[in-house]
């Protein structure tokens, strides 16, 4: 919503939207010059791959621009409402912390007898009061940890209440205010739960005391030799004034810190210690305003950094500061005291008035005098007078105007005469105050008439009025209350914005200290400015399995006295939904808004409850909830309706019988052993003449990782062969493909499967994935389907590459880290050119700023003899440039000369110098490099391997036109058959290179025929590989091949399948791995059997056994379906879990880590813990956690799993 009265924009002014995501990267942009009356309409998508966390819209206009943060996570919406009512808005350590907890469901029935529970998390914050601007509340010698307590756990009773009654015993050692973080969770029978998180603020003192210091020199230092009023405030808890006696002020001197000395400086040990005495000591007594004052000064010979603290001997709260005394060098009277400037305090009759008010203004003034008085708002005077002052005290009437609304500051000096000796005040006082101003004319309050309660899938009317029949626009929103509660979400009202209090913009300043000389001392304003507490960063929870009730329409424009009427229809949804309905008008700039909640429901309801995931072979029990909300409903019919493979233990039906309205749960066992891939399950209730529906889709996901069996066959020239087949694994897992090639085999399927099935999704790794896809077509005789899968892989690789692109253009090696990778920005874009050339589009600024990012580093680069490699990124960074037509010769003739330029980077360069056009320079370098590459320990610099930088070479040896390509080739080729393993860089650049060497070569045809259990095809094609997925069932097959032309074909046969639950083998390399399980007081407990609704701790530490530095570790661990991972991160709670990894990804039922390892001995462990529950009833399977080096394959672990039960 866009006002511009104050600066009219020509129609179809351009308005612009864009979206940075947690790194600041641009996701969306829009720019939109259709409007209704100002308000611009942008409906902005999300992709399920984008960073979780806080992203930012900016919108431009002209030149102005304004921006907001938004939340982007996913989560699991509340099926439980939450009220929470502690008796004092302060929580305190001396009144025990009381309270109502009230839970119902959504739709309205009390959630009776479930079991809830409130943890509060205290932390330190920064403690100020209003009215206090400049006072310093926090004490610098006192340090608090985080400190987490249970402030309830229990039982609601039948309406769905609990009575809270905790004592708080925390921060006796706090250096001022602390937050409590309130996470409360209600259970559902079935085991979910719904939460609410809040955060309020606690006193661990009955009172504060607070320290002004007076404006000093920069740096907040003070010169020495000269008096300092420092301005004592005692306040309760609340922030009212407060009496005190004897108030202990100690002033210590502390060892002087220049500021490169950024350690820590330990300032309670000068507090507790008898070593250090303080220079001075007063005793202060503050007054009924619990205000007071003591002077400071130091003498020049005790010049340095001072400690000044201020105890309250009753409450025992602290508060202080250091400070910095040395000389005036510049002042040639530094006599004079510089007193505290003498404030003129004054005030009005009321804090806010409406426009049409008299304001009435008091203030002290002496016998005679004049004031001026002025009133300011944001950018100018409004108006000012000089006023007579009256003995005592002078009132003066303002009329308040339209003009002055939201606020406006009135700004007094009060001038005395000069020769005056009846009052001690300075001869010129002043001062300011805010006025706060409404303006009813400015309101607009919109009617929303809509039904009380609404059936799902029923429609529904919205009707919009406006109260006093003004004339509006407005949109309408419906978002299902689940969600919105997550966060707290406030019905967004434009008047606050556009009428929030305004910072004064008029600065004043006078010259009466240069000619008066009766009053000598800089003046300050004086006024408060509130701030808020920024929410607790965003942080990612699980897959969406549940479609969210949003509905979005308008912007609509309702005239004067109209009523305007909306159809809706609500989908099969039980809960309650609010509608929000956001209004403005653009010519009288008012604004306003409207909220109603409303319940979907009806007289029979059914509610399901089930893991986010399961796997075959566990058991689980499926919660049924029934609701009859009428006495006609008495008898209820269930069944489920279950989707293959799901099979339900004893009846698929159930009755139920009810005498009065009430809830009631049912239980049934499934068995999800021949499930796979996305299931449903329906429940379907009847009773009375009323249905009711619930369905979930769920995945039954086998977490083992494929393995393969490869057979390798020969078929001679016109010959006839037939292979047996034998499957493995779990029954429907298994997958087979048969490759004719007439080339050496290579595994090109096999290694290319095992890229796009490895599951960590770094840089390095994303680009691995879709590199060699780019040659798939060129090399393969492919069908139609398959064209079309490989097309979508890559542009599916294509954007989310482009999420890990930063602001400056480089690639950060996880997606949301804040540094660029060196090598992946290199590959990642030699994928996107090498894309480009073969007609894919690139993300908006991509290459540009891509570009610009590769030719800085370049001119960056300097050669070094202690890090090996760096030439080979630098060659290879050039290379890229070259590809993209932007060859940087300069640096590319800079790294020629380089006297210890390694192998492998002289066959990059020399493919550089090719593409650049530079053949003879290109011709010079390769015949001083050699094919014999060597091992070298610094390859995990660039992920790279013995084979990788071959393939490299070979790259460039198909650029150059080198004869000693082929025999290159047979060794890569050979290398890539073996069934040694290869890291994803070196697969993929394997692939890569064989691809381009199929391409220029040209493959030699391929005739033949094949059957496998009744299906036949007949491959001609003049490519040189053809692969096909065949048919296989159950146990043993046979294909039949028919060779028709006169040449050598291999044939390779791939068998894949995942080994069931239980049998696969643990593993052990380079790293050790344990996981313990503790319960929330620390003790070790035993997972095989837990009861449902109990929160544990999983504590994974993973050790290097060897002597080596790892580089790039990815730990795995995979909890059971029954088990929820709890994950708070997006709400004011904050974390749950601790990690010291560099990036931290949470998914449904896993959480990876990923980091480095530090060689075995004392830093040679890391550790990460897990907040968990036990959520769903029945039998589950933990797989083993999993830890391997992603480019080193003497680094990996792999435990075995277990089955566990969750019961009640």
């Amino acid at each position: 919503m866009l006002n511009d009265v104050a600066n009219k924009l020509p129609k179809r002014h351009p308005v612009k939207l864009e979206i940075t995501d947690p790194v600041g990267k641009l996701v969306y942009r829009k720019i939109s010059i259709d409007n209704l009356n100002n308000f611009y309409d942008f409906t902005v998508p999300t992709s399920t791959d984008y960073k979780t966390g806080n992203y930012n819209a900016k919108v431009s206009v002209g030149g102005a621009t304004f921006s907001k943060g938004l939340k982007i996570e996913t989560v699991k919406p509340n099926r439980l409402k939450i009220k929470i009512d502690f008796e004092n808005d302060i929580l305190t350590n001396d009144k025990p912390l009381q309270g109502d907890l009230n839970v119902t469901w959504l739709h309205g029935a009390p959630a009776k007898n479930l079991k809830a529970e409130i943890k509060a998390k205290f932390t330190s914050t920064y403690t100020s009061f209003k009215g206090y601007k400049d006072y310093v509340f926090n004490d610098p010698t006192r340090t608090f940890n985080s400190e987490e307590t249970n402030v309830f756990e229990g039982n609601l009773d039948e309406e769905g209440h609990a009575t809270i009654d905790a004592k708080l015993n925390i921060g006796k050692n706090a250096p001022g205010m602390l937050t409590a973080q309130f996470l409360v969770r209600a259970f559902e029978n079935g085991g979910d739960f719904s939460l609410d998180a809040f955060t309020m603020p606690y006193a661990p003192y009955e009172s504060f005391v607070g320290l002004q210091s007076p404006k000093g020199n920069n740096y907040g230092s003070f010169f020495t030799d000269e008096n300092h009023t420092f301005n004592i405030a005692t306040v309760t808890a609340e922030g009212k004034p407060i009496k005190r006696e004897k108030l202990e002020v100690k002033v210590y001197k502390v060892e002087w810190r220049w500021w490169w000395n950024s350690s820590y400086d330990n300032l309670s040990s000068y507090v507790s210690s008898d070593y250090h005495r303080p220079v001075q000591t007063f005793s202060v007594n503050t007054d009924a305003n619990g205000k007071a004052n003591f002077k400071l000064k130091i003498p020049e010979d005790e010049r340095g950094r001072y400690l000044i603290r201020v105890v309250d001997p009753v409450s025992g709260h602290a508060t202080g500061r250091t400070a910095y005394f040395y000389k005036n060098w510049w002042s040639s009277n530094p006599s004079i005291d510089k007193e505290a400037a003498k404030m003129l305090v004054f005030s009005t009759d009321k804090e806010n008035y409406n426009v049409g008010d008299t304001a009435k203004l008091t203030f002290p003034s002496g016998s005679e005098g004049r004031a001026l008085v002025s009133i300011e708002n944001g950018s100018e005077v409004l108006q000012h007078q000089w006023v007579k002052t009256k003995p005592g005290e002078t009132t003066i009437d303002i009329p308040v105007t339209s003009e002055m609304a939201p606020n406006v500051f009135i700004n007094i000096s009060l001038l005395q005469p000069h020769a005056i000796t009846s009052n001690d005040l300075p001869i010129r006082l002043y001062g300011v105050i805010p006025m706060m101003v409404e303006d009813p004319a400015t309101k607009l309050e919109p009617q929303i008439k809509m039904p009380d309660v609404i059936r799902p899938e029923q429609s529904y009317e919205i009707k919009v009025s406006e109260k006093n029949n003004k004339s509006m626009t407005y949109t309408i929103a419906v978002v299902e209350e689940g969600l919105l509660d997550l966060t707290r979400f406030k019905t967004p009202n434009a008047w606050d914005s556009f009428y929030a209090r305004e910072a004064l913009g008029v600065k004043t300043w006078d010259i009466f200290d240069d000619v008066i000389g009766a009053y000598s001392g800089s003046i300050d304003q004086v006024f408060a400015i509130g701030g808020d507490g920024s929410a607790a960063a965003g942080k990612n929870k699980k897959a969406n399995r549940f479609k969210p009730v949003v509905t979005y329409l308008g912007p609509f424009l309702l005239d004067k006295g109209q009523t305007k009427t909306h159809q809706l229809k609500m989908p099969n949804y039980i809960g309650a939904v609010r509608a929000m309905v956001v209004a403005g008008n653009n010519a009288t700039e008012a604004y306003g808004s409207a909220e109603k909640s409303v319940q979907v429901k009806k007289p029979l309801m059914v509610l399901a409850t089930l893991p986010r995931k399961l796997s075959p072979g566990e058991k689980v029990t499926l919660p049924v909830t029934v609701f009859a909300m009428e006495d006609k409903v008495k008898n209820v019919n269930l069944i489920l309706k279950l989707s293959d493979g799901i099979v339900v233990k004893g009846d698929a039906s159930q009755s139920l019988k009810f005498n009065k309205p009430d809830e009631k749960m049912v239980y049934f066992e499934l068995d999800v052993t021949k499930a796979k891939g996305i299931n449903t399950i329906e429940v379907i209730a009847t009773g009375n003449g009323e249905k009711s529906t619930y369905k979930v889709e769920i995945d039954v996901e086998n977490p083992n990782p494929f393995t393969s069996r490869v057979i390798d066959n020969e078929l001679e020239a016109n010959a006839k062969q037939t292979i047996d087949i034998t499957t493995f694994g779990v029954v429907g897992t298994n997958s087979a493909t048969v490759e004719f090639s007439t080339l050496p085999p290579m595994d090109f399927t096999g290694r290319l499967q095992y890229l796009i099935r490895y599951p960590h999704g770094c840089l390095e790794q994303t680009t691995s994935g879709v590199f060699p896809q780019l040659f798939l077509a060129d090399i393969f005789d492919l069908t139609a389907q398959k064209k079309k899968e490989v097309q979508s892989n890559i542009e599916s690789g294509i954007k989310r590459l482009g999420n890990f692109q930063q602001a400056n253009g480089g690639m950060s090696y996880w997606m949301g880290e804040s540094t660029a990778n060196d090598w992946s920005t290199s590959y990642a874009g030699h994928f996107m050119i090498e894309a480009e050339k073969k007609g894919f589009v690139l993300p908006l600024t991509f290459k540009s700023n891509w570009i610009a990012y590769q030719q800085q580093a370049s001119r960056n680069w300097r050669p070094s003899y202690r890090v090996y490699h760096s030439d080979l990124a630098q060659a290879y960074r050039l290379y890229t440039l070259a590809l993209a037509g932007s060859p940087d010769l300069a640096s590319m003739n800079r790294l020629r000369e380089f006297e210890e330029l390694s192998n492998e980077a002289k066959w990059r360069l020399a493919a550089a110098y090719a593409l650049a056009g530079q053949q003879e320079a290109s011709d010079a370098i390769s015949k001083t490099a050699n094919i014999n590459f060597q091992p070298s320990k610094s390859n995990y610099y660039t992920y790279g391997s013995v084979d990788r930088n071959r393939a490299m070479a070979l790259e460039t040896m198909i650029i150059t036109g080198n004869p000693k390509a082929r025999d290159l080739a047979k060794t890569i080729a050979k290398d890539l058959s073996i069934n040694n393993w290869m890291s994803t860089q070196t697969t993929a650049y394997s692939l890569l290179a064989m691809g381009k060497m199929v391409v220029k070569n040209g493959g030699k045809d391929l005739k033949l025929t094949y059957s496998i259990n009744g299906k036949s095809e007949t491959i001609d094609t003049k490519n040189a590989i053809a692969q096909r997925s065949i048919p296989i069932t159950d146990g043993s097959n046979q294909i039949t091949i028919n060779n028709a032309k006169d040449n050598l074909v291999y044939v390779r046969i791939l068998n894949s399948g995942k080994l069931k639950l239980g049998e696969e083998l643990a593993e052990q390399r380079g790293f050790s791995i344990s996981t313990i399980y503790k319960d929330l007081q620390g003790n070790k407990i035993d997972v095989k059997t837990l009861l449902q609704g109990q929160d544990f701790v999983a504590t994974v530490s993973i050790s290097n056994l060897t002597n080596d530095y790892v580089h790039d570790v990815a730990l795995t661990q995979i909890f059971p379906s029954g088990w929820d991972i709890v994950n708070t991160r997006f709400t004011a709670f904050g974390d749950t879990t601790v990690s010291q990894a560099r990036y931290t990804d949470i998914r449904d039922d896993r959480v990876n880590f990923y980091f480095d390892m530090n060689p075995k001995g004392k830093h040679g462990t890391k550790t990460f813990t897990v907040l968990l529950n036990a959520s769903y009833l029945g039998t589950y399977y933990l797989p083993g956690s999993q830890a391997e080096a992603m480019y080193d394959n003497d680094y990996l672990v792999r435990n075995k799993g277990e089955w566990i039960t969750v019961e009640k």
